[in-house]
This record gives C-alpha cells, structure tokens and sequence, in this order.
C-alpha cells in the first residue's frame, strides 16, 4: 500500500469579487499566448499587441530549467513579469510555481490563486507571497471573464473542488484552473487553449466553447503532453473540433527533454486535424527560449 502524502491547504484570504487585472483591462487587445521553455513544467504570458505581459499563467519549471545559475536579474529578464501584471496559478503542482522564488519580479506581483490541498512546500511558498489572494471553492464552476479594450478575453474557471482531507493524495489536476483566450467575431470567435494539467473532459469551459462553435487556433498541451487521463470525450472534442482559417492547430507541449514522467505521448493529439507541433526543448536548441500562439 502506497503511504498518504503529506499535503496541507494553501493559505491566503479569499478574493470576494474578481476583476479583470489592470494590465488586461488597459491592453487594446490581446494578441495571444507566449510559451516559455522552463523545462519540466509550464509558464505562459498572455500577451497584447506589442509582446507585452499582460497576465503570467503559472511560473514554474524545475527539472532541466535554464535558470540554474542564473541571478535573479537573468531570471526575470528570461521570465519577464511587468509591475501591475498578475501573476495566475493553475493548479500547485511544483512544476507550475517553482520558478517563484529564483527571480524578484514574479514574487513582488499579485498572485491568484486555487485553494487547494497540496504539499507542505508550495503552502510556504505561497505564505512568503506578500500579495496573494485564493479562489474560493464556492466558486468552482463559475467562468470569469477578463476583457481587453476590443472585447478580446481571457476566460477562466476552478474545475472541481479540492479534496477534504490534507491526508489523501492530491488531486490538483482535476481541482485546478483552466484558462482560454477568445477572439470574438459576431456570435462566433476562435480560441487557445491553457489547460494548466487538467484533462479537456474535465472543463466545461471548454467544452462551452466547443459546442459554441468557436475555431481553434491553438493550444497546450494538458499535464505536458501526458497520456493520463485521456478520455473518449476529450479524443472526440479534438477530432471534431474545426481549426481557425488560415493555419494550421499549433499545439504546443511544454515538458523537459529526458524527464522521468515519459512526457510527452506526442500521438494522442494525432486526432486534431492540421495540427503543427512544438516543443519546448526545440526552443532551448533554437535558442529562442519561447513559442507563440497569436490569434489570425
């Protein structure tokens, strides 16, 4: 029998109202998603017309990091996060926070963040943090929106809620936030999607959009490409799912090369028709330290 981790809550006060950060509400539009390449794990801006971070979407990265060495100058210049831009978490594995504490700027921003169960040492991380805020588990299901100046959005919502007992193992994958980006165009629009680790069948965001009719553009992979948690419904969505006019899918797998998990399983998404492929080690290799996905 596998002995019961050790987890705790995370601590913080409860948001009561959330609103769009002002580094959002500002931007003209938003233009897209940035992949950082962090090794194992997952950083993503969202970012407006001028490549600027408007929003950073987990800031982790420990396995095969570039950062090691580095001063916490080098990392903010390699993970830039710009004063009055919040700093969102989408679930507390360490892979998705772990870049935190190596650099100033991230740590100095507000954060939002899920109550969750998780281990003891993301719970001290996130009771170092000067400024930040824990979403609720009375708002799981809600789907928040912020908006750009031209109607662009970043939509967002708490999949699940987390487990009672800091004694069983944790869940964040199922329990986290899973993020898109909409473009609109009259009743329909085209998205990007940021699943953070929670599998596709678990966001009914996502499936709302799905059925909405909007186009997709493109995505990261959920858990970094893991075959776990892969489902009939989630295959059926990317099967179906029309690709925006004018390029291909870009589905993006953010892990670390030679990682001991097996990420990623490059073949489940083999379903999505005109996809293009990038990974996160390719970035390293080119020496282009991040990928792109912008809206058409």
């Amino acid at each position: 029998m596998t002995a019961a981790l050790k987890r705790a809550r995370i601590g913080g006060a409860d948001v009561a109202n959330i609103k769009a950060p002002p580094a959002v509400a500002r931007a003209k539009e938003i233009s897209g998603a940035r992949i950082y390449d962090v090794g194992q794990g997952d950083a993503i801006a969202i970012i407006d017309a001028t490549g600027r971070t408007i929003l950073q979407l987990d800031y982790g990265g420990r396995q095969g990091n570039p950062f090691e060495g580095k001063s916490s100058v080098e990392v903010d210049r390699m993970l830039p996060v710009p004063k009055g831009a919040l700093v969102m978490v989408t679930h507390w594995d360490e892979d998705h926070w772990s870049s935190g504490p190596k650099g100033d700027a991230a740590k100095s921003s507000d954060w939002l963040v899920p109550r969750q169960v998780t281990s003891p040492r993301a719970v001290r991380f996130a009771a170092d943090l000067d400024k930040v805020r824990c979403i609720p588990e009375a708002m799981v299901g809600t789907v928040f929106e912020f908006l750009a100046a031209n109607g662009d959005a970043v939509l967002w919502q708490k999949i699940a809620p987390s487990s009672p007992s800091p004694s069983v193992h944790e869940n964040c994958n199922k329990t986290g936030v899973a993020v898109a980006l909409l473009r609109r165009s009259g009743d329909r629009g085209q998205v990007i999607l940021l699943p953070g680790d929670a599998p596709f069948e678990q966001v009914p965001l996502f499936q709302n959009l799905y059925r909405a009719g909007m186009t997709l553009t493109g995505l990261v992979a959920f858990h970094h490409g893991s075959k776990y948690h892969w489902t009939h419904g989630t295959r059926s969505m990317l099967r179906h799912w029309p690709v925006t006019p004018g390029g291909p899918c870009e589905v993006v797998f953010s892990y670390g090369a030679g990682n001991s998990y097996g990420h990623p399983h490059l073949d489940r998404y083999d379903v999505l028709a005109g996809r293009q492929v990038i990974a996160t080690p390719s970035l390293r290799a080119a020496k282009t330290g991040y990928h792109d996905i912008l809206f058409r």
